[in-house]
C-alpha cells in the first residue's frame, strides 16, 4: 500500500525511536521523507539504509528548538522538493526531575524542545502550506502524560499538555487553508530509550512483567504501531479528523487505578 504518492513528509527527530519508525512506514508508502533529525550520525545512517531499499530520503540536520535552524530546514527542503504535504512533530526529549529538584534549565531544556519546537516547526512548516492547492497536514507527537501522569514529571506533562493545547487552536487557525492538525498520545513504546530505561531497574524482567500487566492487552506499542497512526492521518482517508489527539497506548490510560488487592 503506497498511498502518500510521493508527498513531501517531514519527520523532525526521525533519527531514533518513533521518529525513525515514521519515517520509515512513510518512505514505505511512497512519500519523499526528509529525516529533520539533531544528529548527523543517526540522519545519515537511515538516509542511506532507505536509499538502499530504493526509497526517497534526505537528511537535513535540524535542531527544532533553534528558530534559524528550524527556518533553513524548511529553506532547505522547498529549494529541494518545491512543497511539503505533511509535518511529523516527533522531536522530543525527557527529563524526569522532582519539581523540588529541577532547575530552571531543566524546564528550558524540555519546554525548548517538546513544545516551543513544535511551535517553530508549525509556524514555518504551515506557512510553506498554504501555498499547496490541497493544504497539508500536521500530526504533533504527544504522550499520555498529557492525560494521566506520574510523580517528578511536572516538566513533560506540561510540554505535552501544552502540545495538545495547540494542536486544537492551530486546527482551528489553520483550518481556512486546508491544513489539519492533530495530536497522537503514544504510552509506553518500545525503544532504544525504553530497554536502556528497563536495563538500568534492578529485575529488568519483572519491571517489564509488571507493565505489560497494566494494559488493557497486555503489552505496549512499537514504533511501528505508532507510524501506522501517524500515517492515517496524514493521508487522504482522515481528510475530515483535524483538532483531535488519540492515545495509543494499549489501553494503559484506560485503568482509573491500579491495586494488588482488587
Amino acid at each position: 500500500m503506497r498511498d502518500m504518492n510521493n508527498k513531501v513528509v517531514v519527520v523532525t527527530g526521525a533519527g531514533n525511536g518513533i521518529g525513525k519508525g515514521i519515517a520509515e512506514l512513510m518512505a514505505e508508502r511512497g512519500a519523499k521523507v526528509i529525516l529533520a533529525t539533531k544528529y548527523d550520525e543517526e540522519g545519515y545512517l537511515l538516509e542511506k539504509a532507505l536509499k538502499a531499499q530504493g526509497y526517497w530520503a534526505c537528511y537535513v540536520q535540524t535542531d527544532v528548538s533553534n528558530e534559524e535552524s528550524v527556518k533553513n530546514m524548511v529553506s532547505q527542503v522547498l529549494k529541494l522538493t518545491g512543497k511539503i504535504d505533511v509535518l511529523v512533530n516527533n522531536a522530543g526529549i525527557t527529563i524526569f526531575k522532582s519539581i523540588l529538584d529541577a532547575t530552571v534549565s531543566d524546564w528550558n531544556k524540555v519546554i525548548d524542545t517538546d513544545l516551543k519546537g513544535v511551535f517553530l516547526c508549525s509556524k514555518y512548516v504551515a506557512a510553506a502550506m498554504i501555498e499547496n492547492k490541497d493544504g497539508g497536514s500536521i500530526v504533533n507527537i504527544s504522550s499520555n502524560h498529557a492525560y494521566r501522569t506520574l510523580p517528578d514529571t511536572e516538566m513533560y506533562a506540561a510540554a505535552k499538555g501544552g502540545v495538545n493545547a495547540m494542536t486544537r487552536s492551530m486546527a482551528i487557525s489553520l483550518g481556512q487553508f486546508g491544513i489539519r492538525v492533530n495530536a497522537v498520545c503514544p504510552g509506553f513504546t518500545d525503544t532504544n530509550h525504553y530497554q536502556h530505561w528497563l536495563a538500568e531497574k534492578e529485575n529488568p524482567e519483572q519491571v517489564e512483567k509488571e507493565i505489560f500487566g497494566l494494559h488493557a492487552l497486555g503489552k505496549i506499542s512499537t514504533p511501528g504501531d505508532i507510524a501506522e497512526l501517524v500515517f492515517f492521518l496524514s493521508a487522504d482517508s482522515s481528510k475530515n479528523i483535524t483538532g483531535s489527539d488519540f492515545l495509543i497506548d494499549g489501553g494503559l490510560t484506560a485503568k482509573l487505578y491500579h491495586s494488588e488487592k482488587f
